[in-house]
C-alpha cells in the first residue's frame, strides 16, 4: 500500500515514541478520524506549543522519553538495537524529515495514534504538559552540537536543594519536647512536619530566574512539586510515614547563581484533583482537605502545654468557588496562600535552607484557642489565630501584608558531599 509522504513520516515518528509512554487528556485538538487515516489534519499542523521551550522542560521530556520511550528507541533515538530484531524499523530521531514536522503534527499523533502502524493514542493517558514537553525534547534530540551549546542551560548540572528542620538551636525530632514557644512560652511536642514546594527557581546575579527540572523520582517529586517530610511516623508522630525526605534534588543549566526562590503549595492546576489518582506525592490523604479545597500544604500538629490534646496548622487555599460539593472543581479561590520564598546570598553548591518551627510559631497564643474555630490555624481568614502564622510564612492576612518570612532561613557551608535525606519508597 502506497502512503503520502507526510503519512509516513508521521507513521515513522508514531513507532518511535511508541514505548509504552502514558500521557494524558487531550489538549486544543478536537476528536477527528486521523487515527485511523493514520495522518494529522491542518489544524494540528497550525498548533503552537503553549510549554515554554526551556529547560527544565525539555529536561522533563527527556526523563518521560528515557522511562518510556529509550528502551526501544535507545537514549540516542537512533534504535539500532531494536531494528535489528523488529520488523518496523526505527528510524534516527535526529534525521531531516522528522526535524521538518511541526510540533503540531507531532502532538497530535501521540494523541491519537495511527490504527495501521500499530500506535495506539495516549490522549486519555496523562497531562497535554507533558505530551508538549515530549514534543520538545524529540525536537532537542535533532538539534546539532551548536545548537545545544547556543540554547540557555545547553550545558546541565546536577541540583540539590537541601532543607535543615530545627526549633531553635536544636533540632527537629518527632517525640522531642521543646520549650519557650510562641507568646505564651509554651512547651511543644510536634506530632507531624511536612510541606510541599514547587516552582524551584535558582537566581543568577543580575535576578534572572531560572527553573530547575525535578528528578521524577516516583516518590517525593512530580513535574515541579516536591513534598519535604521531617516526621518519621514514631512516637508522637505515629499519624505520619515512617519515611523522610530532607532535599530537592534535579538539574538546572550550568550557571553561577547566587539566590534561590520556590513557592509553598500545591500549584492550583494539581490543587483540586483527586487525591486516590494522584501521582505520588500527591497520593497522601492526611495531605488532602475534600476535593473542593484541595491540598493542605502544610500539615504541622503539636501537643502544647494549654491544648494537650493537640494544636495545628493546616495551610491550604480557601474560599474557593464553585464549592460545597466533592464533584464540583473550582475555578478559583479568593485565597490562595502560597508563599513566595526568595534566599538571597545562597550558595546552592553548599547552603541549606533551615525550616525554624519556632520562628513560624513567634507571636503565637499556643495555649489558648479562639472560641469557635478549629485548633490552631486552619487557614481561615477569620480565625486570628492564623495572623501570626501567616506573617512569619510570609502570607497576607485579613488584608494586612507580611512583614516579611521568618521560617526559612540559609545557614551556609559545604554540604555537596551530604545532599539529605530520601528514605523510603511512597507506595
Amino acid at each position: 500500500m502506497k502512503f503520502q509522504s507526510n503519512t509516513l513520516k508521521l507513521m515513522i515518528l508514531v513507532t518511535l515514541l511508541a514505548g509504552g509512554f502514558a500521557l494524558n487528556q487531550l489538549s486544543d485538538v478536537q476528536a477527528h478520524d486521523g487515527h485511523k487515516k493514520g495522518h494529522a489534519p491542518a489544524t494540528a499542523k497550525r498548533l503552537r506549543n503553549p510549554v515554554e521551550h526551556s529547560t527544565a522542560n525539555i529536561e522533563n521530556g527527556k526523563a518521560l522519553y528515557e522511562a518510556n520511550c529509550a528502551g526501544c528507541h535507545a537514549a540516542d533515538g537512533k534504535g539500532e538495537q531494536y531494528n535489528k530484531k523488529a520488523k518496523i524499523k526505527v528510524p534516527d530521531l535526529k534525521s531531516h524529515y522528522v526535524m521538518k514536522l511541526t510540533d503540531g503534527e507531532i502532538f497530535y499523533v501521540i494523541t491519537y495514534g495511527i490504527k495501521t502502524s500499530g500506535m495506539p493514542g495516549y490522549k486519555l493517558k496523562a497531562s497535554d504538559r507533558e505530551r508538549w514537553q515530549l514534543v520538545h525534547y524529540v525536537k532537542h534530540l535533532g538539534m546539532s552540537e551548536e545548537d545545544h551549546a547556543a540554547m540557555p542551560g545547553g550545558a546541565t548540572q546536577d541540583f540539590a536543594l537541601r532543607f535543615k528542620p530545627v526549633v531553635g538551636d536544636k533540632p527537629f525530632t518527632c517525640g522531642q519536647s521543646y520549650e519557650n514557644i510562641g507568646s505564651t512560652n509554651s512547651k511543644i511536642t510536634p506530632t507531624d512536619f511536612r510541606f510541599y514546594v514547587h516552582n524551584v527557581r535558582l537566581i543568577d546575579a543580575a535576578g534572572k530566574e531560572t527553573p530547575v527540572a525535578l528528578e521524577q523520582d516516583g516518590k517525593w517529586q512530580v513535574d515541579n512539586l516536591a513534598l519535604l517530610d521531617f516526621e518519621n511516623g514514631s512516637g508522637p508522630c505515629a499519624n505520619g510515614t515512617a519515611d523522610t525526605n530532607e532535599v530537592i534534588k534535579g538539574k538546572a543549566p550550568a550557571g553561577k547563581y547566587v539566590g534561590v526562590k520556590f513557592a509553598i503549595g500545591v500549584p492550583f492546576e494539581r490543587n483540586h484533583a483527586e487525591p486516590a489518582k494522584a501521582p505520588s506525592p500527591l497520593n497522601l490523604t492526611q495531605l488532602f482537605w475534600v476535593w473542593n479545597s484541595g491540598y493542605k500544604f502544610a500539615r504541622i500538629e503539636m501537643q502544647t502545654t494549654g491544648l494537650p490534646q493537640g494544636w495545628m496548622l493546616h495551610l491550604g487555599s480557601t474560599g474557593c468557588q464553585p464549592g460545597g460539593t466533592m464533584q464540583t472543581i473550582p475555578t478559583n479561590c479568593s485565597f490562595p496562600n502560597r508563599a513566595e520564598i526568595t534566599l538571597s546570598n545562597f550558595n546552592v553548591n553548599g547552603d541549606v535552607v533551615v525550616t525554624d518551627l519556632k520562628k513560624l510559631l513567634d507571636g503565637a497564643n499556643m495555649d489558648v484557642n479562639q472560641p469557635k474555630t478549629a485548633r490552631g490555624c486552619m487557614s481561615a481568614q477569620n480565625d486570628a489565630d492564623c495572623a501570626p502564622l501567616f506573617a512569619n510564612i510570609g502570607l497576607p492576612f485579613a488584608g494586612k501584608e507580611s512583614p516579611g518570612q521568618k521560617f526559612f532561613s540559609t545557614e551556609k557551608g559545604d554540604h555537596t558531599a551530604q545532599l539529605g535525606k530520601s528514605q523510603g519508597a511512597r507506595n
